[in-house]
């Protein structure tokens, strides 16, 4: 997650779209976790995210999309601190997105207080692609974020008001006579709002449509 390692377990992720002639769409994505948001405690929990989104092409080249997504964590209920400060783990942001050709740029601000996020926090990304030979394409990409350490407490405490979170080079590829497409990419971590190290990642992916 934007640089992070959210998950050091094998996790079984689904999703679900549907879009509107009308450039209307609404979706669903979930995924195991190996942890618990409010109890750290156990080592499990689940993700649900919600979202429903509008977009349209302006052109040939350009398009946009406007989203409205929630992240609830099941089970997660409320964060507590020693000194009675409390957050829901449950999460709101908005998202936009402008797209000229191979190129997408895209915002993301946070609407309100969550267990690991302030309201006001924004993640800005860039991310380009590239036909390859052999039906191969080069996937890039570059995130970073600026916090809104004016609603810190003692559950979120900022260190860094502006981080580069990761840079991201792959390739992928779709597998002939199948729904599958394969990727490879290597992840270049760099830091979040509590200056923590993120660490160099390979990931290898598979994903199936249907």
């Amino acid at each position: 997650y934007r640089g992070g390692v959210e998950n050091d377990d094998v996790a079984l992720q689904a999703g679900l779209d549907y879009a509107f002639q009308n450039g209307v769409s609404v979706g669903y994505w979930g995924s195991t976790l190996d942890y618990d948001l409010s109890d750290e405690n156990k080592d499990q929990g689940f993700e649900h995210d919600f979202y429903v989104a509008y977009g349209n092409q302006i052109n040939q080249n350009w398009s946009y999309k406007v989203q409205g997504a929630a992240y609830y964590y099941q089970n997660g209920g409320t964060v507590y601190a020693d000194n009675g400060d409390k957050r829901k783990t449950t999460a709101f942001d908005v998202l936009g997105e402008l797209v000229y050709k191979d190129l997408t740029l895209a915002a993301s601000v946070m609407l309100a207080d969550a267990s690991f996020a302030n309201a006001g926090d924004m993640y800005l990304s860039a991310a380009y692609s590239y036909a390859l030979p052999q039906n191969f394409m080069l996937n890039t990409s570059v995130g970073a974020s600026i916090y809104n350490s004016s609603r810190d407490d003692s559950i979120i405490e900022t260190k860094n008001d502006v981080a580069f979170n990761e840079a991201r080079i792959g390739v992928s590829k779709e597998i002939a006579n199948t729904h599958a497409t394969a990727s490879l990419d290597y992840v270049v971590g760099g830091k979040d709002r509590f200056d923590t190290d993120f660490d160099d990642q390979v990931v290898f992916g598979l994903n199936f449509n249907f």
